[in-house]
This record gives C-alpha cells, structure tokens and sequence, in this order.
C-alpha cells in the first residue's frame, strides 16, 4: 500500500531560481504556501516579526522578494498564493512605516501642514 503526503511539492526550479540556490529549504516550504495553511502562517510569521527579530543568520528568503518569488513560480491555487504573499508584503510595510497616529496627532499634522 503506498501512502500518499498531503500538500507535498516538490521543487521543479532549482537550477532556474536564485531562491532555491540561496534558501533552498525555505524555498521549498513557500512553493507550499497556496495549500499548507501552517507554511501560509509561518510566512505570516516572519512577516509580522521581521523589523523585530534578526534573521541574518537564517536562511530565509526576505520581504524584498516575497512577490517577485510569487510572481516566477506557478501555484496550485494562484490567487491564495498571491494573496498570502500580498499580506505579508503589506504586514512589513505597515511595520516599517511605524505606527498610525493617534487622532490628536493626525489633527496636527493637518494644522501644520495647512
């Protein structure tokens, strides 16, 4: 009897992407990203520690490139890839961007800048 693994993909670029060569696992792990929910919250994750943890060390591919690697690779289901890897961009933006203003200091950036 053979077993068969759910949400198993095996990586078909490794010799085409600069992904796979730099991070390979990580690589592997987001070409699941479309139909493993915990690789899907992993990337998520990532995103939401980003500008709070060193990932120097780590292999991972980073937020810079989350959606050009989206954009290179085929997906089983494209439009939750696309929104996974859409999320996670725009999770680090906010971050970087810092917090929103409270409602008393957005009434003065508009009396200074009127």
């Amino acid at each position: 009897m053979t077993t068969v693994r759910a949400c198993e993909r095996p990586s078909r670029c490794h010799l085409q992407c600069s992904a796979s060569a730099l991070h390979p696992d990580h690589h592997d792990r987001l070409l699941r990203v479309d139909v493993d929910p915990d690789v899907a919250l992993e990337l998520l994750e990532i995103a939401v520690t980003w500008h709070e943890l060193d990932y120097t060390d780590v292999s991972v591919l980073g937020p810079a490139e989350w959606l050009t690697f989206a954009a290179a690779h085929s997906w089983i289901d494209p439009i939750r890839a696309e929104r996974v890897f859409g999320l996670a961009v725009d999770i680090v933006g906010r971050r970087a961007a810092g917090p929103a203003p409270d409602a008393d200091t957005a009434r003065i950036f508009q009396l200074v800048r009127a």
